[in-house]
């Protein structure tokens, strides 16, 4: 099995999305507060912890970091909830040309989208990627997310067919062309996207 291919099997069969997460000793701080809610609400929010086998302030914190990082300002930045089933339908009888296009098109503004979004001024590939995890997670996809010495690898399953792998890796080819001066190898499959994007450094550039 060759490393993406192996990567790709991974992320499959990942059953909740997977990133690395920051070591313990750079946990950040954390602070008691108490909320009231429905009775409705919180006995549903239970069942649901009861159901992903985590505890209720676990479910919590997912929600609310949901919200902040990506809901509270979503709508201001251009993005809105669609099916999969139609962005698919959508995507199906475009062509390869069609559709690096459109990716260039959308690419354009995707910096500053990038910007309201992760709510900073800082104009540097975190924001990417962190961009980029982030829709990832609120899309329900399973993936990976690997950082190496010199390299971000974003293995990500989406099981929306390969035009829609197309135009992903061409969008993202776009903006980190454009906003961070390198382009990333991307690799598509019918259900995957393989990305890897080296970082910059000043010797680069």
């Amino acid at each position: 099995m060759t490393i993406w291919k192996e990567k790709v099997y991974l992320a499959s069969q990942n059953h909740t999305q997977q990133r690395y997460h920051r070591p313990r000793h750079l946990a950040y701080p954390t602070e008691a507060a108490t909320f009231r809610f429905d009775k409705k609400l919180l006995a549903q929010l239970r069942l649901e912890s009861k159901e992903k086998r985590i505890n209720l302030n676990t479910v919590l914190n997912q929600i609310v970091r949901s919200h902040i990082e990506w809901h509270a300002n979503a709508a201001k930045a251009g993005f809105m909830p669609i099916r999969k089933a139609l962005i698919k339908r959508l995507f199906d009888p475009m062509t390869k040309e069609q559709i690096d296009a459109l990716a260039a098109d959308v690419s354009r503004g995707l910096i500053e989208e990038t910007m309201m979004i992760i709510m900073t001024s800082q104009r540097t590939e975190e924001p990417v990627f962190e961009l980029l995890e982030r829709w990832i997670r609120v899309s329900g996809f399973n993936y990976r997310h690997e950082v190496t010495d010199d390299s971000h690898i974003f293995v990500i399953q989406h099981n929306m067919g390969e035009n829609w792998s197309h135009y992903m890796g061409r969008l993202f080819e776009e903006a980190a062309s454009e906003f961070m001066r390198v382009k990333p190898d991307t690799q598509v499959t019918e259900n995957a996207l393989f990305i890897r994007i080296r970082e910059v450094y000043d010797k680069d550039l």
